[in-house]
C-alpha cells in the first residue's frame, strides 16, 4: 500500500511539473501565519505589561481631575469678565459730568439740523463783503424808490398842466393784439432776409425813411429803415406836429428819434434772445410799426449838449410827444403803446 502511495506521488511529480512550486508556496504561507500569531502574542503581552505598570505607579489621570481643571478655567474666565466689566463701570463713573451729559447718536440726529456756534456767529456777524452788498442793494432800492416818487410827483404836476394826458398807460393803452391785427391788415408779409426787403422797396411796397428834415433814425442793429408808405406818412405827421407843439409851448425845437423799424424774421429771432419786449410774432415784421424814444431827442444842431440832456430829464418833452400821439390816436390814425422796459412809444399805423 505504501509502495502504491509512493508510486502515485512519483507518478504525479513525473506527470505534473508544477507540483513542486505549489508545495513551496504553501510552506511559505504557513510560515507567515505563524510569524503573525507570534507578533500578536508579543504585542498583547507588551500592552498588558504597560497597562499594569501605569496602574501600579498611578500614571493614569483621573476623570475628576480633568473636570476640576475645566471648572477652574471657567471660574478664571468669569472672574476676568467681571473684572473687565467692573473697570469699565468705574471708568464711566470717573468721567467728567460734561461728558456724561453729551447726547447719544439718536439725540445727535435730532440736533444735526441745528446750526452750530460758528454758523450762528456767521449769521449774527456777516462778513464785510456781505455787508457792502446789502448796503449797495439797500441803497439801490432806496434810490429807485426815490426816483419813482420823483417821477410820479413830476408827472402829477405835468398832467395838471396838460388838458389831455392824465396817465401815460391809461391814455396810450393799446394792446399787442390790436397792433398785430392792424399790421396784418395794412402791412406786407414778413420777409426773412434783407435782400427780400430790398426787392419790396424796389417794387414800391416799402419806402426808405433814412432822410427826413422832421425826424432822425438812429443806428439800427436789429431792424431796417423801411416802412409801408402810409406808415412813413404817419411818422412824418407825428414829427411835424411835435415840432409845432414845442414851438407853441415855448420849448426849444427838437426832432424825435426813431429807434426801431422793419425787422426780418431773422432779426426777430436774434432780438428775442436779448430783449424781453420782442416777440416772435412782431408787429415790426409788417412794415407798419415803429418806435420813438421818449428819453432822448435830437436838437436841430445835431449835437446834444448837457443842457439838452437836462431838459429831456424834466419829462416835459415826453408829455408834449404823448399829447401829439394821444390826438392822432383819438383821430383813428394809429395805435400807441407806452413801453416801460424800453423807453419808447410803440406806434402802428391804422
Amino acid at each position: 500500500m505504501a509502495s502504491d502511495t509512493i508510486a502515485s506521488k512519483a507518478s504525479i511529480h513525473t506527470t505534473c511539473p508544477l507540483n513542486p512550486i505549489i508545495c513551496t508556496t504553501l510552506n511559505k504561507n504557513s510560515t507567515k501565519k505563524k510569524e503573525r500569531l507570534k507578533f500578536l502574542m508579543v504585542f498583547i503581552i507588551t500592552l498588558g505589561s504597560v497597562a499594569a505598570l501605569r496602574h501600579i505607579f498611578s500614571f493614569s489621570i483621573p476623570a475628576y481631575a480633568t473636570e476640576e481643571t475645566t471648572d477652574k478655567d471657567e471660574t478664571e474666565e468669569e472672574a476676568t469678565k467681571d473684572s473687565a466689566t467692573t473697570s469699565i463701570m468705574l471708568a464711566q463713573t470717573d468721567q467728567p459730568a460734561a461728558l456724561s451729559d453729551q447726547p447719544d447718536q439718536s439725540d445727535l440726529s435730532d440736533l444735526s439740523d441745528q446750526p452750530d456756534q460758528s454758523d450762528l456767529s456767521d449769521l449774527s456777524a456777516p462778513s464785510d463783503s456781505s455787508n457792502l452788498a446789502n448796503k449797495d442793494s439797500m441803497t439801490l432800492a432806496l434810490e429807485d424808490s426815490l426816483r419813482r416818487d420823483s417821477i410820479r410827483r413830476r408827472n402829477t404836476a405835468l398832467f395838471k398842466k396838460s388838458g389831455k394826458i392824465w396817465d401815460y398807460d391809461e391814455c396810450l393803452p393799446d394792446t399787442q393784439d390790436q397792433h398785430i391785427s392792424t399790421a396784418v391788415k395794412f402791412g406786407i408779409k414778413p420777409v426773412a432776409t434783407h435782400k427780400a426787403v430790398m426787392w419790396k422797396a424796389k417794387h414800391h411796397q416799402l419806402v426808405a425813411i433814412t432822410e427826413s428834415p422832421f425826424f432822425v433814425v438812429e443806428k439800427l442793429d436789429y431792424s431796417l429803415p423801411y416802412l409801408v408808405p402810409r406808415a412813413k406818412d404817419l411818422l412824418t405827421t407825428i414829427s411835424v406836429n411835435f415840432l409845432d407843439s414845442l414851438q407853441s409851448k415855448g420849448y426849444k425845437p427838437y426832432l424825435p428819434i426813431v429807434t426801431s423799424v422793419l425787422r426780418t424774421t431773422l432779426d426777430v429771432r436774434k432780438l428775442t434772445r436779448r430783449n424781453r419786449n420782442a416777440t416772435e410774432n412782431s408787429c415790426h415784421s409788417y412794415g407798419t410799426t415803429f418806435d420813438i424814444t421818449y428819453s432822448r431827442y435830437m436838437p436841430l444842431t445835431g449835437i446834444p449838449t448837457p443842457v439838452d440832456s437836462a431838459e429831456w430829464k424834466r419829462g416835459e418833452l415826453k408829455l408834449v410827444l404823448a399829447e401829439v400821439l394821444f390826438d392822432l390816436r383819438n383821430q383813428g390814425k394809429c395805435f400807441v403803446k407806452h413801453e416801460h422796459r424800453q423807453p419808447c412809444f410803440h406806434i402802428t399805423v391804422r
